[in-house]
C-alpha cells in the first residue's frame, strides 16, 4: 500500500481515539458533578443569601410596623412641544355654471359712443315663441333691436328711431356702436322672421351715453371781494341798532383779506360767489 494513503488512515484512528476519550473524560466529569451535587450540595450555602440573624426572644410584637419608603421621584419639567399645525385642504372652488335659469338681458355703457348687452334665455321661452312662427319657424333669426328712447317713456312703440343687430347663434353678448353721446337706449332681443315679423324675448334696462365733450354749463359772473364788500357797506342799515364800529372793523378785516390776496384760482381778486 501507498506510505500516504496508510499516514492518513493513521491520523484518522487517532482522531477517533481522541474524540472517543474526551467522550468518555466528558461522561466521567458529569456523573462525579452529579454525585457531588447530590450529597454534598446541601451543606454548601454560598450560593444562598444568609437569612437575617434575629436576636433570640424579639418577636417584634410590641412595635408598630414602619410603612416601606416610597421610591424617590424626580420631578421633572415638561419639555416644550412643538406645536403642531393642521394643514387644512384648500377649499375646492366649483366652477361657473353655463347659465343660471334667468331670462334677461342687461345693457351698459361702455363710452360715449359704444354699449355692451349681456343676455340669458331660457330654452322653454325661445320654443314657445318659435312654436307661433309655424312653418317660418326655421328662417327665424336671433336679433337685437336698439331703440332710442331720449326723454321718454317707451312704451314698445314709441321710440325715436331703432335698428337691428344680426347676432349668430349661441353669442351670450354683444358690443353696439350706438354713435351718439348723451343719448337713452334699451335694447330687445328676440326672433325676426324674413318677412319683418318680431317677436320679443326679453327687453333689457335703459341707459345713458355720457358726453364726448366738456359740459355746457358756466358760470357767466363773478363778484370779487371788493365789490362784496362796497354792497355790504351801501346796503348794511344805519341807526337799527348797529354801530359805526362793527362796519369798521369789518372794513379793517376785508382790508386785511385784500392785502393777503385771497382769490378764486381764474383770477387774483375774485371769490366763486355768483351774483343773483
Amino acid at each position: 500500500m501507498d506510505k500516504a494513503i496508510v499516514k492518513e488512515i493513521f491520523l484518522l484512528i487517532l482522531e477517533v481515539i481522541k474524540a472517543f476519550c474526551e467522550m468518555i473524560c466528558k461522561g466521567i466529569k458529569s456523573f462525579f458533578s452529579l454525585i457531588w451535587d447530590r450529597f454534598f450540595g446541601m451543606a454548601d450555602v454560598s450560593s444562598i443569601d444568609k437569612a437575617e440573624e434575629q436576636e433570640w426572644g424579639v418577636t417584634g410584637e410590641d412595635t408598630w410596623p414602619t410603612a416601606p419608603k416610597a421610591p424617590s421621584v424626580k420631578h421633572e419639567e415638561p419639555k416644550p412641544q412643538l406645536e403642531r399645525k393642521e394643514i387644512i385642504p384648500a377649499p375646492e372652488i366649483p366652477e361657473l355654471p353655463d347659465g343660471y335659469g334667468d331670462n334677461r338681458i342687461v345693457l351698459m355703457v361702455r363710452d360715449p359712443e359704444w354699449l355692451f348687452t349681456y343676455w340669458e334665455i331660457r330654452k322653454e321661452v325661445m320654443n314657445n315663441v318659435l312654436n307661433t312662427f309655424g312653418s317660418l319657424a326655421h328662417s327665424a333669426k336671433i336679433v337685437l333691436r336698439v331703440y332710442d328712447v331720449t326723454d321718454i317713456i317707451f312704451d314698445g312703440n314709441n321710440a325715436h328711431k331703432y335698428f337691428t343687430i344680426e347676432i349668430p347663434g349661441g353669442a351670450r353678448s354683444w358690443y353696439i356702436h350706438v354713435g351718439e353721446p348723451s343719448r337713452s337706449f334699451c335694447v330687445d332681443i328676440g326672433f325676426l322672421t324674413p318677412n319683418g315679423t318680431f317677436r320679443i324675448l326679453s327687453r333689457s334696462n335703459t341707459v345713458r351715453t355720457p358726453r364726448a365733450g366738456i359740459s355746457e354749463v358756466i358760470d357767466e359772473t363773478w363778484m370779487s371781494i371788493a365789490e362784496l364788500y362796497e354792497k355790504i357797506n351801501i346796503d348794511a342799515p344805519m341807526g337799527l341798532g348797529i354801530s359805526e364800529s362793527v362796519f369798521e372793523r369789518a372794513h379793517k378785516g376785508l382790508a386785511d383779506i385784500l392785502k393777503e390776496g385771497v382769490s378764486s384760482s381764474d383770477s387774483p381778486a375774485s371769490s366763486p360767489i355768483s351774483k343773483k
